[in-house]
């Protein structure tokens, strides 16, 4: 009987110790239509996330070629009482289809028949990309035990947008994204080291509204495993 209940003690020890982040998930949502910024350009952004994990976030954006955007990212996360984590990511997305780009075409090419015209117009903008990111989250449980959680995660999306021009002029555009990734997830403590890998997948849906010409404000919904509302601005640089 004694056994028995200090088995049951321990796993409840162990268990107890395992920061929230195991769902995994991102830190950093989305933030981003499907326009590119252009070649040259350069945004930033800051980001507060209140999803299972509370985050604060910030990210560098650049346009490496007119349809080409590189993003690095910078986040610190609250798990669960644990110590601050510290998570970094980078993704590179390609704008395949364009609106406006696929408009000016059809205003070039006037005598063509309708058919072929529709045809070539794109509904929304759409990017396809690649992502990383890293997360690592340390927890002391109490004096003489910790634990430690780390995630990897590696892989591709969609992102879809459509601009509307309000009465006042201002831009509002709804957009979504949707992630195939690979999440290697590893947790250690004093009881020993447990690591898995799987093949996750998650969507966010949300609106940017334009506010001046050089700033948005982002509201998103977020399911990818950290679940939850994030908002946030973003501003050109150069």
């Amino acid at each position: 009987m004694k056994k028995i209940m200090l088995t049951v003690a321990m796993l409840a020890l162990a268990l107890s110790a395992q920061p929230v982040l195991a769902a995994g998930g991102s830190v950093f949502g989305t933030q981003s239509t499907a326009v590119a910024i252009g070649q040259g350009n350069a945004n930033g952004a800051i980001t507060l996330g209140l999803a299972d994990i509370t985050s604060f976030v910030g990210t560098f954006d650049y346009g490496m070629s007119k349809f080409t955007t590189g993003r690095l990212k910078l986040g610190f996360a609250d798990a669960n009482n644990s110590d601050l984590a510290i998570s970094l990511g980078a993704e590179i997305r390609w704008q395949v289809w364009s609106v406006a780009r696929s408009m000016a075409n059809k205003s070039n090419k006037r005598g063509k028949s309708n058919l072929s015209r529709k045809a070539n117009q794109k509904p929304f903008d759409l990017s396809i990309g690649v992502m990383t990111e890293y997360l690592s989250v340390d927890k002391k449980t109490s004096l003489l035990t910790s634990s430690s959680f780390s995630v990897f995660q590696f892989g591709g999306f969609l992102l879809g947008s459509h601009s509307f021009v309000t009465n006042g002029g201002k831009m509002i555009t709804p957009y979504g994204r949707f992630n195939v990734r690979l999440e290697d997830t590893n947790f250690e403590n004093t009881s020993g080291k447990i690591s898995n890998s799987d093949i996750e997948i998650g969507f966010t849906t949300g609106v940017s509204y334009q506010f001046t010409n050089t700033m948005n404000i982002y509201g998103e919904l977020q399911m990818d495993g950290n679940d939850g509302l994030f908002v946030g601005i973003d501003f050109k640089v150069m």
